[in-house]
């Protein structure tokens, strides 16, 4: 016997201060109070009745046990093995037991706020004939880690009822419970492995080794919640409630946890999780298995959401508010079995699942339309866009359809891809936006030009003017009011205002007014009879509001988005009007066109998965080449008309990078493009003074767009004063 003892008392009654005690291959029965221990292996600290060790006041202490810490003979839930009144720091390695008729417990944390924590690589257990066996007690006491490892076992056995291998009670708190070794309840009635009740809390509790419990006839659960602890559940190991009414995890009516993450194993006898309470996730990818019920019993509970991939999970009760689907891959998907369904819920898919197009089987069983209250979303898997939906397929099975919505969507935008049916998609909608802005030219080149004037050298002119454009096919219609000046016998400007008052474009595309198309323009005549070298500078600006829907194709959704295009354009012409005799004029004609066409980018509405589009910029240097002529009938009547065409010797346009979907890839608005574009007009004159003209005026034109044309019909009063 060998003991190495530093300022020690010796007094039966009164407790034994020392600082360090050593005690190797003896047994020391005594009670140790208020000070740090450290048991050797081999050697053994007892005392009957209980309270071997006792820290009560002062502090912090630390009790390291390699050896046996143990008491006989307990019969109140005073007097326990080990009992901690303050900040007590526990690493056993060896044995620590309790032994008694009731009331046992063989750690006792009891009204101890201060910081504690556990660590056993041992074993703690407690056996009792009695009731409320305990190995670890927490009473009221703050308790910031225990940590069970892989060689470690906390245990209660023999106990006739109310035992636990941890229990948590009173207004107590604890931040982790760690177990890679095993966490055990042997007893004939209410045993459990873990417990929480009263108004205690559990923040975490991680799982890797075995939570079990055993024994009798009526009601042995692997952990328990009587309070709603807000817990958050990791298992990757065993969670079992064996024997008669078992229940892996128990929730109470007044109790709960925030969630369960299970890759592991949940079972109970007869089922692996009973909820009365409140559950907000559960989190399955391992097994929750009843050996002879339900796998979940949910008729008195309510769970907000249940993420599954087993597929063979057995439900009864009220239905979880969202049910997500884990699929793995065509074979491998989570599957539920539900019987008397109570309320509806949210069918989807859980998220990092890995899903193809295709169907997939008996995902929901036992439920009807009724129960389901959302079964249609959109998903991402390996950067590719699905949309699924949840269709019933006989009886009350109901299977998980899956659909590619990225090919449907990139058809939407651009249905000139070969895999695609012609439709008129968005890129067609931009194309003819932007068709529709081409009439500056128009309107430069060949009209809007009051040309005739009276004593004080003013013109004004009214008209109106309808345009069509095939391909897909718009009307517009409009009305024009249009100045000129004379301010020298060989110079004259003018501004024109065209607002267009009605467009019927086709379905997926709408225009309205935002700006008026607005020019101003100038000439200089070499002679004052108009005859000769002719040259004349104009700009034009006009800018328009435009909806553009997305067409459904397939299984992607019709979508729309509002946005605004505008038009800028600057021209210079140089003519040479020659008259051939006395009815007949010949004027070649060449044009430089600086013009561009701006839409803004925009977001579409009305749709769960929105597009977004970029800004295109459309810009273009054209040269314009031709010849114009004139037929004078008689005095009051002529006919003229112009053939040429338009050569685009610089363009560029932004190409379309739609945004939203994955998967979707740019579009080349200039795989269509058209740079060389005849043009022909033609028209009447007829005077009904000398002062008071109306005209007629027919255009034709092909557009930048191939399989695009224009018509312009415009008919105007000039008056001269």
């Amino acid at each position: 016997m060998i003991v190495f003892i530093r300022y020690l008392k010796i007094n039966k009654i009164a407790p034994i201060f020392f600082t360090f005690l050593l005690v190797s291959k003896y047994s020391f029965s005594e009670q140790i109070i208020d000070q740090d221990v450290d048991i050797t292996l081999g050697s053994t600290l007892s005392n009957v009745s209980g309270l071997t060790i006792h820290e009560s006041s002062g502090g912090p202490f630390s009790i390291d046990n390699e050896g046996t810490i143990e008491a006989s003979n307990i019969d109140s839930n005073t007097n326990p093995t080990i009992k901690l009144e303050v900040a007590t720091t526990i690493n056993n390695s060896g044995l620590i037991d309790a032994s008694g008729s009731v009331n046992i417990n063989s750690i006792h944390f009891t009204n101890n706020l201060e910081n504690n924590s556990l660590t056993n690589s041992g074993t703690i257990s407690s056996e009792t004939t009695g009731s409320y066996g305990h190995a670890i007690h927490i009473e009221n006491s703050n308790i910031s880690k225990i940590k069970n490892t892989s060689n470690g076992t906390i245990t209660v056995t023999n106990s006739s009822l109310n035992s636990a291998a941890i229990r948590v009670s009173g207004n107590s708190t604890v931040d982790t419970i760690e177990n890679d070794g095993v966490i055990s309840s042997n007893g004939s009635v209410y045993s459990r492995g873990i417990i929480s009740i009263n108004t205690s809390s559990i923040d975490q509790i991680t799982n890797k080794g075995t939570i079990t419990s055993m024994g009798g006839s009526e009601s042995n659960h692997g952990i328990v919640f009587w309070n709603n602890s807000d817990t958050i559940i990791t298992n990757s190991g065993d969670i079992e409630g064996l024997g008669g009414s078992g229940y892996g995890i128990r929730v109470g009516e007044n109790g709960g946890f925030s969630s369960l993450t299970n890759t592991g194993t949940i079972t109970g006898s007869l089922n692996a999780i009973a909820n009365s309470g409140e559950i907000t996730n559960i989190f399955n990818s391992g097994s929750i298995n009843s050996q002879s019920s339900y796998d979940i019993n949910n008729v008195d509970g309510n769970i907000s959401n249940l993420f599954n991939a087993q597929d063979d999970l057995t439900y009864i009760g009220r239905l979880p508010s969202n049910y997500l689907i884990k699929v793995n891959s065509t074979n491998d998907y989570g599957k539920i079995n539900i019987s008397n369904p109570a309320g509806s819920m949210n069918v989807g898919i859980e998220d990092n699942s890995t899903i193809t197009e295709g169907t997939y089987e008996d995902v929901v069983d036992g439920v009807t339309s009724s129960n389901i209250a959302i079964n249609s979303g959109t998903y991402i898997s390996d950067e590719n866009h699905y949309k699924y939906s949840i269709e019933n397929s006989v009886l009350n099975q109901w299977d998980l359809i899956v659909n590619d919505l990225t090919a449907d969507v990139k058809c939407s935008l651009n249905s000139n891809d070969p895999d695609c049916q012609k439709t008129d998609c968005i890129s067609t909608s931009i194309e003819n936006g932007l068709n529709n802005l081409n009439n500056g030219n128009f309107a430069l080149m060949n009209t809007f030009d009051c040309n005739k004037f009276g004593e004080s050298g003013k013109c004004i002119s009214i008209g109106i003017r309808n345009i069509q454009v095939n391909e897909p096919k718009s009307d517009i219609d409009g009305i024009v009011f249009v100045y000129g000046h004379k301010t020298s016998p060989n110079n004259r400007w003018g501004f024109f205002i065209n607002s267009n008052i009605s467009y019927n474009t086709n379905t997926n595309l709408s225009l309205s007014n935002k700006t008026p198309l607005l020019g101003l323009y100038g000439v200089w005549n070499e002679n004052a009879d108009q005859s000769g070298l002719q040259i004349k500078i104009g700009n034009s600006y006009q800018s328009t509001n435009a909806n553009i829907i997305r067409p459904i194709v397939g299984v992607s959704d019709k979508a729309e988005g509002e946005t605004s295009l505008e038009y800028i354009n600057l021209m210079a012409e140089f003519r040479n009007n020659k008259k051939i005799n006395k009815k007949i004029t010949i004027s070649p004609y060449f044009a430089a066109q600086y013009s561009q066409k701006h839409q803004n980018g925009f977001t579409e509405t009305g749709v769960d998965l929105p597009i977004t589009y970029n800004d295109i910029t459309d810009t273009s240097l054209t040269a314009i080449t031709g010849i114009k002529y004139n037929y004078e009938i008689n005095s009051d009547n002529s006919i003229f008309g112009a053939s040429g065409f338009e050569y685009d010797i610089f363009h560029n346009t932004s190409a379309l990078t739609p945004t939203g979907v994955s998967g979707l890839t740019s579009i080349d608005l200039t795989k269509n493009y058209n740079p060389t574009r005849p043009i022909i007009t033609f028209g009447l004159n007829h005077n009904f003074s000398s002062y008071q003209t109306i005209e007629a005026k027919f255009q034709y034109q092909e557009l930048s767009f191939k399989d695009m044309s224009e018509t312009n019909l415009y008919i105007n009063y000039k008056y001269s004063f």
